[in-house]
């Protein structure tokens, strides 16, 4: 080995979706990462990647520039049918955004290489072009490296789960079908082997699974009049087998599905896990992906402010605390449903009468779990990045919740624009002032404006240009932020109209008095409080962000 290390901020280990995205967001933070990966992305085979996207995932990816890239090259189904005894039936979730190949996108941005060793501040790698050993320093290290995680290995952390003897079919395949709907999401119920998953991905293909069955695959063929013109990838659950898929079917010595969590999601302040390194389950309600990028949004921008001595230490400890009990739910959800599409009775549900099918409708369409799934319903703890309001009554929405999306109006132009479009993720914290309706919270606004011009005032302790960004939102209508408000938009940020009052009432702010409600930069809200109260946000920075003095 010769020559001298190349340093970075952040080594990751693994080029796949969930890596990719840690590094994208990084290098958009203002941060050094440096990505390496064992496979040849540009020819590897794109098949068999999961190939789901839930509303949640789609929001927080659209807040970093991302989402409307990936759409156009997805294939997108806004609801989901569901199929019984022939006929469509009740169940199934109602809205899914769908494509393949995700990692494609970011196929460029990493380098072709393989972990040998980890140090707390060394990385060992061999360029698997030049076959040479090198090394990186790096600040931190993050392993999102899949299932069979080097990082988590020689990290040591435990890897807890269980096996089920669920044995899952998936494939990619081009079908002709008499199926009424075959460009959409749907499920399919069988009564005594399982249900029938039908997912439409990119170049006309479908992914196709459902319950290790011989029985139930001729019956599929019969029931949709299915007939396969290409098979491009297949694999039983968790072992992948070559050959003819009829070997397949014969194959008996393969592993069932597996629910297993990590210990802990960072070890040794600077080694970190993400996606399918920290976590693996079925893909029965298609969560995978989705957590990963969960898992990737949560730790980046609190990563980045660290490295960029913004954020204190208490930023990064929250990723294990906020992460881990997010992921463990996925895993209870999972082992409830693998064991429903399977067709037997999980143990909560034992001694039921009814079908497990049925079962599995009740699960669906139950508003909490469908809200979770889709990721609407993910929320986050109480603790200092999620502070709990001074004043309860200055809004509904809870800090640690999603913040809700919701259209508002442009100055002058008029046109429509969502929330989530304004709340870009940059790595700051949006400080967003509801306003009101002027005529009736006037005495709040002017406190407003002189305590964030006070030499007290909170944003004067950090560097705010470079922490905040303010968002005026005024329930009212006009021909400029000052003939509305009677001053400009606080903070030097932008304004926009509310003028029918639903952002307010989505968010629970009274008209007559206004509010304030910090959201962090990946859109979930961090702390409420009343505009008189401003000052209030000076403690909650306090124990997140790095002061200038």
């Amino acid at each position: 080995m010769s020559g001298a290390p190349l340093r970075a901020d952040v080594v990751i280990v693994g080029g796949g979706p969930v890596g990719s995205l840690i590094a994208y967001q990084l290098a958009r933070f203002g941060c050094k990462p440096y990505l390496i990966e064992q496979d040849d992305k540009k020819t590897m085979t794109c098949y068999g990647r999961a190939s789901t996207m839930w509303p949640r995932t789609i929001e927080i990816l659209d807040q970093l520039d991302l989402a409307e890239r990936l759409l156009q090259i997805g294939v997108v189904t806004r609801n989901a049918l569901h199929f019984r005894d022939g006929r469509r039936s009740t169940g199934g979730l109602m809205y899914g955004s769908r494509m393949d190949k995700l990692g494609c996108i970011f196929a460029n941005a990493s380098r072709r290489n393989t972990l040998k060793t980890v140090s707390p501040i060394t990385v060992r790698i061999r360029d698997l072009n030049k076959d040479e050993p090198f090394e990186v320093k790096t600040k931190y290290l993050i392993g999102a490296d899949g299932g069979k995680s080097a990082v988590r290995s020689l990290t040591g952390i435990p890897f807890n789960g269980e096996r089920t003897m669920h044995r899952w079919i998936r494939m990619d395949a081009r079908v002709k079908t008499n199926m009424p709907n075959p460009r959409c999401l749907n499920s399919i119920d069988s009564k005594f082997h399982g249900q029938i998953l039908w997912c439409p991905i990119d170049d006309g293909l479908t992914r196709i699974g459902y319950v290790f069955s011989q029985a139930l695959l001729e019956k599929l063929w019969n029931l949709l009049s299915l007939e396969f013109l290409e098979v491009n990838w297949f694999t039983i659950y968790v072992r992948y087998f070559s050959g003819s898929l009829l070997r397949c079917m014969n194959a008996i010595n393969f592993q069932g599905i597996g629910q297993a969590i990590a210990e802990t999601f960072t070890a040794h302040d600077r080694i970190f896990l993400a996606g399918d390194a920290c976590h693996t389950h079925s893909s029965g309600s298609a969560q995978g992906l989705n957590t990963g990028v969960h898992d990737a949004v949560n730790l980046a921008w609190k990563l980045a402010l660290n490295i960029l001595d913004l954020g204190k230490k208490s930023l990064i400890d929250s990723y294990n605390e906020e992460r881990k009990p997010c992921v463990q739910q996925v895993i209870d959800n999972d082992k409830v449903i693998s064991t429903l599409i399977s067709g037997q009775y999980p143990p909560r549900f034992e001694g039921r009468k009814e079908h497990p099918r049925d079962i599995l409708t009740e699960w669906y369409t139950d508003v909490n779990i469908q809200l979770f799934t889709l990721g609407l319903g993910i929320s986050y703890p109480t603790n200092l990045l999620n502070s709990a309001s001074s004043d309860p009554s200055a809004a509904t929405i809870v800090p640690g919740e999603r913040g809700p999306d919701v259209y508002l109006v442009t100055i002058g132009m008029g046109d429509p624009i969502r929330l989530h479009q304004v709340l870009k993720n940059d790595a700051k914290f949006h400080i967003v002032v509801f306003a009101g309706n002027p005529s009736l919270s006037r005495s709040g606004l002017v406190a407003l404006k002189m305590a964030l011009e006070a030499p007290t005032a909170f944003t004067r302790a950090f560097p705010a240009r470079r922490v905040f960004r303010f968002t005026t939102i005024a329930a009212a209508y006009g021909n400029s932020t000052t003939d509305v408000l009677g001053m400009p938009a606080f903070g030097g940020g932008r304004a926009y109209w509310d003028a029918e009052g639903c952002a307010h009432g989505i968010y629970g702010v009274d008209e007559a008095r206004g509010a304030i409600i910090v959201f962090r930069p990946d859109g979930w809200v961090g702390c409420v409080v009343a505009l008189e109260d401003v000052q209030d946000l000076a403690s909650y920075f306090e124990n997140l962000l790095v002061s200038e003095a």
